[in-house]
This record gives C-alpha cells, sequence and structure tokens, in this order.
C-alpha cells in the first residue's frame, strides 16, 4: 500500500467494523477449490509415481515444490472498513503470499522446463538444449529479482509494514520504491516467460515421429498453456488499476483470484502433461506416453528452421 494523503483520508466513509461491504466467497472458494483440486492431483500422481512406475524425475520434486505453500485468505472489504489493529498483519501476509506465488508459479515453470529437458537429453537438438538451459536460467533470475525487490523496497525494511491508520505513513525517516511498479513489471514479465515455456517445445512436438491425430493431440496439450497465459495478462492489467486507487484491498480482489487461477491452472496443466502413463481407462486420444515420445525424439537431429 502506498503513502495514503490526509484529504483522500478525510473524504472516505465511517468505517464499518461490524458488518462491512465485502464482494462475496467467490476469493476463499476459488482459492481453496483449486487448491485442493490441484492437491488432489498431485496425490494421484505421486500415489502412481510409488506404487506403479517407481520412477521419479527432477520435474516432480519441482510441481511438489510448487504446491506445498501457506494459502492465505486475505480480507476483501474496502480499506476504511478494515480495522486498525489489521494493516500490518495484513500487509505481511500480502507480501508473504506475492512471494510464495512467484516461488511456486517459478517452480511450475522449471518443471515443464525439466520435462523438455529430459525428452530431448538423447537426442541431437544441441540448440534445443541451449534454450531450454538459457530459459531455467532466466526463469530464476527473474524470481530471485522480483522476491529480492518486493521483500527489500523500503529502507528500513520495516516501513513497508508501518503504512496504518492514522497517517498510513511511517512515522520516522524512510524511502520506499513503487510497489506497484514492482508487482506490475514481475506479473508482465512473467506472463510474457509463460508465453515462452509454451512456445519452446512446439517446433519439437512437431517433428515427432506420431501419427498425426496423435501429434495434434501433443501439440494441443501445450496450447492448454495458453490458459495460463490468459490468466497472468489478465491479472496484469487489474495490476495496473493499483496505480490509480487508495482503496487497495477492494480493488484486489480479482488479482486474488487470478493468480489463484493462474497458479493451479499451471500446476493442474504440469501434471497432466508431464505425467509418464495414464490410467487405463483414459481414452488413448488423451493418454501422453512419454516413453514413446522419448524413443521417437531419438530419431530428431537438429530442429529444423
Amino acid at each position: 500500500m502506498v503513502e495514503i494523503p490526509s484529504d483522500v483520508v478525510a473524504g472516505w466513509p465511517a468505517p464499518n467494523y461490524a458488518d462491512p461491504e465485502t464482494k462475496g466467497p467467490a476469493l476463499p472458494t476459488i482459492v481453496l477449490l483449486f487448491y485442493v483440486l490441484a492437491t488432489f492431483a498431485l496425490s494421484v500422481r505421486l500415489y502412481d509415481k510409488l506404487k506403479i512406475s517407481r520412477q521419479f524425475f527432477a520435474e516432480d520434486y519441482l510441481i511438489i515444490l510448487s504446491i506445498v505453500r501457506p494459502t492465505c485468505i486475505l480480507p476483501n472489504q474496502h480499506t476504511w472498513d478494515l480495522p486498525p489493529q489489521y494493516f500490518r498483519p495484513a500487509k505481511i501476509l500480502v507480501t508473504v503470499d506475492f512471494v510464495f506465488f512467484f516461488l511456486a508459479s517459478t517452480f511450475v515453470r522449471l518443471s515443464f522446463l525439466a520435462f523438455y529437458r529430459r525428452v530431448v537429453a538423447h537426442t541431437k537438438t544441441r540448440l534445443y538444449k541451449c534454450t531450454i538451459y538459457v530459459t531455467m536460467f532466466v526463469t530464476a533470475v527473474l524470481a530471485v529479482a522480483y522476491i529480492s525487490a518486493l521483500l527489500f523496497r523500503c529502507s528500513p525494511v520495516k516501513a513497508a509494514y508501518d503504512f496504518v491508520p492514522p497517517t498510513f505513513y511511517p512515522d520516522y525517516p524512510y524511502h520506499c520504491t513503487n510497489r506497484e511498479m514492482i508487482l506490475f513489471t514481475g506479473s508482465l514479465l512473467s506472463t510474457i516467460l509463460d508465453f515462452w515455456i509454451m512456445l519452446i517445445p512446439i517446433p519439437l512436438a512437431w517433428q515427432l515421429d506420431l501419427p498425426l491425430k496423435q501429434r495434434l493431440g501433443v501439440l494441443g496439450m501445450f496450447l492448454l498453456g495458453l490458459l495460463i497465459c490468459t490468466c497472468g495478462a489478465i491479472k496484469t492489467r487489474y495490476l495496473y488499476t493499483l496505480f490509480s486507487t487508495y482503496d487497495e484491498v477492494w480493488v484486489s480482489t480479482p488479482i486474488w483470484i487470478l493468480s489463484a487461477l493462474e497458479l493451479h491452472i499451471g500446476i493442474l496443466c504440469a501434471i497432466k502433461f508431464i505425467n509418464d502413463k495414464w490410467p487405463a481407462h483414459v481414452p488413448a486420444w488423451e493418454r501422453l506416453d512419454s516413453e514413446r515420445v522419448l524413443i521417437a525424439l531419438h530419431t530428431i537431429g537438429p530442429i529444423k528452421r
């Protein structure tokens, strides 16, 4: 939250702590629903890995790290209806949620990239391998830069959490960078990176020695990443609105909803896409047998341009 001018605070309506206006149960419902779905899907995958295939790869550990995180249910009323004693804890929770969301998203991206690397490990596509490693490096650097900028945006650090009533700014000397710019830039770069990660395997997948129908099915799996990119793009647009409002608590609700959708759809896509073998009841056209893909890739040389 930014420093709120006194004339803006004076123009706010009287606070309603007893029965504040809210945006309803949409936020906690969506967050919990998708968290449960992702956790269930991951549990099924782990059972398959431990009891059936008995094979664990780097992408499996990374997707586990993406789901092991705190899930914060944040307030969704107007800023003036939030009791003063809740401001500092709410700011800390918001920062924690942003940090763990970005970490989880980073692990999802690295999980996809680790799978790509394993798929092409025994092929001659050197340029393709370099592309994957460079993208991994960029993904890690972006995460470190974003989290560092968010955690250390103020000097002293505690000033970031002291924009509380009645003055809405710290009562000691401080300097802070624009948090909204950090959030917006991080979301924009993440969305671009998600789009790039979605595009990386398409040229290679098109060369697979598979029937056309199954080849299109593989490409369709990659294009599911458009859902993630769409959520990220819309969320970035909503983050832009934070530049022009002081009622941050109220306008942030769509941002949290879209963040939950973006992350958990990414986890679900990663679990479905990377899973080595599907249960027998899944129709054949939906199965992505990576062993067959690996065999097909042994015959592929450098990517055609």
